[in-house]
């Protein structure tokens, strides 16, 4: 949790002081200092996230919690020179900047005073980091163990039956045929879900089926938990395999011959072995050297939570209860069986309501359901459902201790590694049931510094980690993510949140140990959602105002002043203001104060005009302008030589003075809302750091220098989006191989609107990340589906306005593999459409 503290730091670090604080005379050793150490800090954590078991102690929990404050310190000693010396750059000259430093620290910085301070956080720091450190190198360590109840506690078998049983049967039909089929494919089966999910009850069902029983001459279920030991497991599964062995010979056994052993036993009989629960890839790579997986008809079947363990391997994803589902699980465990069906009546809407709130997660629903159990009423189920988050957390009824969903979805929480950690916890800062666009989510992580620079490989940058890390985290079970060709947006599952905030609160992420807000989003509108109160005690690194009234806009004027007034902003990093109307239709002048700000969003807002001071920020890093209104910009923003994402509209763009000139804007890496009508084209060849394009094209000639640039970029691109409409006839000879030359860029979403007569020769393999594709006004006479579905990725397409203008269309035998949506309008000469046998298996909307 430290570390991203640290990487904070880290990066205010170099980002500000490494330029100017050289400059300071005898500051600069003590910045040194503090960087050192905040580097140490980084390496020790690190190494401590593979030892979690030695750090499962309240005493040590305190001391790492204390060392983020202390790094929070430091960072704070950090900006203290960073705000005053980056809020001075005006001053060009050496010696005028030299004389403006010296003022700096006779005023503002006391060098004494600053010095008394980094002595004493870096004293405290390293005694902490002594300590734990010496945890590391296993001294102590039987003090400070892994809690061995737990691990009991989880403990399964295969034996067990199911009081309460519901739903899975397409699950377990599917599972079974898998389990009979001989296919090479099917050697290693991993069920994958989130915790409490029923992953386990799940294997048990198949591993208790008669199908299964009559398929396979041993059998053997062992629980692997998050501690693994290879050699008890496999002794275990060989004693199963084998009952009648000797069990003191196999106690023996060292682990090399466990493994030859168990090996040649599968060779020589069919068996079927479960491993339940299984946490880590590194875990089955030392387990599988016991299994002949292409040597054998023998099956493993893996429970995880981590869908990556054995990708290559048929991986089943199980899914959460229906409703209906989740409502007569929590019948058969909560309403005793003498009920009548018209008492049960009473009950049902409130029930139907508690499992919703449960996320018809299995577990939940089972825990609520034993919290009523027994002759209730329906006041006793309000009473429940008004406090579902308390019940779920600390348990109550039967038994007063059961905290089962809190612990079973901790545990996947502190597995997670230390760089993911913080990443997760920052989503608690969105609403419950929120979709949440991912680029947003990234924008904010990197503008925190939670995306190391470090763990950027060869060509990468901080958004490909980012989007990585969202992928770990999904992967995990730990983010719900909805796909679009790429990632488009992620949530938490009703339940994972309450466990997101519950860390967040003990891992000192909302709030400081002094009770100081550190993140804060609030949804305008909301009862008491801008109180006052909220920032009396405050030290905001990040501020979300977000208003759900789409077609409206909420006046933030006052709460701007109670900010100002209550909260310190000096380190501000993230400032959304989604929604927002401000006084005068601009925003706030003491935004210009916010010298520490790398994202700023006014997104859909009423800003009509972007003032000069936004330019001068010295580090914003993105800036999102994307509006409903016509909006002013000035010409600095094409000077902003350290902006790396820019988000425009281009519909509602008005340049001051001309077009916008993007030659300064040589780090951007995002470029959102780029119009030929209103940028200057040709400086986008300058550009040259882009991974990201989307952009309204209006004349051939600029469509031909986009897409040359484009097509020297492709090894970098990573998403583009055109709009082309265009009065030029794009069957001429410039048409055509301009639009033939678009084939070969890496294109996600591309909109036509012009005539093309016909359809370039596209390449299935070039266009293997086509999402999107609207063809509009294009006149083609040949049927385009004979092209068109054989593309891998597309999932909608658009044809409109005698976008064909033949009478038939004909869609072969398994084409449009992955198309969801499509939309046939205005082809007025169409009288004949085939769909042949297997076409579009995954179509779910279609208007013709």
């Amino acid at each position: 949790m430290v570390d991203a503290a640290a990487t904070v730091a880290l990066e205010t670090l170099r980002d500000l002081l490494i330029e100017e604080v050289k400059f300071l005379s005898g500051v600069e050793g003590q910045v040194e200092d503090v960087g050192r150490e905040l580097q140490e800090m980084r390496r020790f954590l690190k190494d401590a996230d593979k030892r979690r078991d030695i750090y499962n102690s309240d005493i040590v929990h305190g001391w790492v919690s204390e060392l983020m404050d202390l790094a929070t310190r430091a960072e704070d000693v950090l900006e203290k020179y960073a705000v005053e010396v980056a809020s001075k750059r005006g001053a060009k000259n050496l010696k005028k900047r030299l004389k403006r430093f010296a003022c700096i620290l006779g005023e503002c910085l006391a060098l004494q005073e600053i010095g008394k301070e980094t002595a004493g956080i870096m004293s405290r720091m390293a005694e902490l980091t002594n300590k734990l450190e010496s945890l590391s190198k296993g001294e102590g360590s039987s003090s400070f163990g892994c809690n061995d109840d737990q691990r009991l506690l989880r403990q399964t078998y295969g034996h067990g039956i199911e009081e309460h049983f519901v739903g899975m049967k397409n699950d377990i039909d599917l599972l079974v045929l898998r389990m009979k089929n001989d296919d090479r494919s099917s050697r290693v089966i991993s069920i994958c879900g989130m915790g409490g999910l029923g992953k386990t009850t799940l294997a048990r069902k198949i591993y208790q089926h008669k199908d299964v029983l009559f398929c396979f001459e041993a059998r053997a279920w062992v629980c692997i938990t998050q501690k693994l030991q290879p050699e008890a497991i496999l002794q275990e599964i060989l004693r199963q395999l084998l009952p009648g062995e000797n069990n003191e010979r196999v106690t023996r056994m060292e682990e090399a011959e466990l493994v030859r052993e168990l090996y040649d036993i599968q060779k020589q009989k069919k068996c079927l072995v479960v491993l339940d629960d299984i946490w880590e890839i590194d875990h089955w790579n030392i387990l599988k050297n016991a299994f002949p997986l292409a040597e054998s008809k023998s099956k493993i079947l893996l429970t995880t939570r981590n869908e990556l363990i054995v990708d290559t391997e048929f991986v089943y994803k199980l899914d959460f209860l229906t409703e209906d589902e989740s409502w007569d699980l929590l019948q058969k465990i909560a309403l005793p069986i003498h009920q009548s069906e018209a008492n049960s009546k009473q009950f049902e809407a409130i029930g139907r309501e508690l499992v919703r709130k449960c996320g018809c997660l299995p577990l939940a629903v089972s825990a609520i359901g034993g919290i009523l159990r027994g002759p209730q009423n329906p006041g006793d189920w309000n009473k429940v459902l008004k406090n579902m988050d308390s019940y779920l957390k600390h348990g109550k009824g039967v038994d007063a201790n059961d905290k089962r969903v809190e612990q079973v979805l901790s545990l996947s929480y502190n597995v997670l590694p230390y760089y993911l950690k913080l990443c997760f916890l920052y989503l608690g800062c969105f609403r419950e049931d929120e979709d949440i666009e991912v680029e947003d989510v990234y924008l904010i992580w990197m503008a925190e510094g939670l995306i190391s620079a470090d763990d950027k490989g060869r060509n990468e940058t901080l958004w490909d980690v980012a989007e990585r890390y969202l992928n770990e985290l999904a992967s995990k079970c730990m983010v719900q993510v909805k796909m679009d060709g790429v990632y488009k947006s992620c949530r938490l599952h009703d339940v994972v949140r309450e466990i997101c905030l519950s860390k967040g609160k003990e891992e000192k992420f909302f709030e400081d140990s002094q009770g100081k807000i550190r993140r804060l989003a609030i949804y305008l509108g909301d009862t008491d959602a801008c109180s006052v109160a909220q920032f009396k005690k405050a030290n905001l690194r990040s501020l979300l105002l977000l208003y759900e009234g789409r077609r409206h806009l909420y006046d933030i004027t006052k709460i701007w002043q109670d900010l100002l007034n209550n909260a310190l902003l000096r380190s501000l990093k993230v400032l959304v203001l989604e929604h927002c109307k401000f006084e005068d239709d601009k925003l706030p002048r003491d935004v210009r104060k916010l010298v520490m700000l790398k994202h700023l969003s006014i997104r859909y807002s009423d800003v009509r005009e972007v003032q000069e001071f936004v330019c001068k920020l010295p580090c914003l890093q993105s800036l999102d302008l994307r509006s409903a209104f016509h909006i002013k910009l000035p010409h600095s923003i094409g000077k902003m030589g350290r902006l790396r994402h820019l988000f425009l509209e281009q519909s509602s763009l008005v340049i001051v003075g001309g077009r916008l000139g993007l030659e300064g804007l040589t780090e951007l890496e995002t470029l959102i809302g780029f119009s030929s009508r209103l940028c200057h084209t040709k400086h986008l060849l300058k550009l040259t750091n882009l991974r990201r394009l989307g952009g309204h094209i209006s004349d051939i000639e600029t469509l031909s220098v986009v897409v040359d640039h484009m097509t020297k970029l492709k090894d970098q691109l990573r998403e583009a989006s055109l709009l082309i409409h265009v009065e030029h006839d794009l069957s001429s000879e410039l048409g055509s191989r301009v639009i033939d030359s678009l084939m070969h860029c890496p294109l996600n979403k591309l909109s036509i609107d012009g005539k093309l007569r016909r359809l370039p020769t596209w390449d299935p393999q070039l266009l293997q990340n086509l999402v999107h594709l609207v063809l509009s006004d294009s006149e083609i006479v040949e049927d385009p589906m004979e092209t068109l579905q054989h593309l891998p990725t597309l999932q909608s397409l658009w044809l409109c306005d005698d976008a064909f203008v033949g009478t038939e269309m004909v869609c072969g035998s398994k084409g449009f593999p992955q198309l969801k949506s499509l939309i046939l309008e205005g082809l007025r000469n169409l009288v004949g459409w085939r769909v042949e046998e297997e076409a579009m298996p995954n179509l779910s909307r279609s208007v013709t």
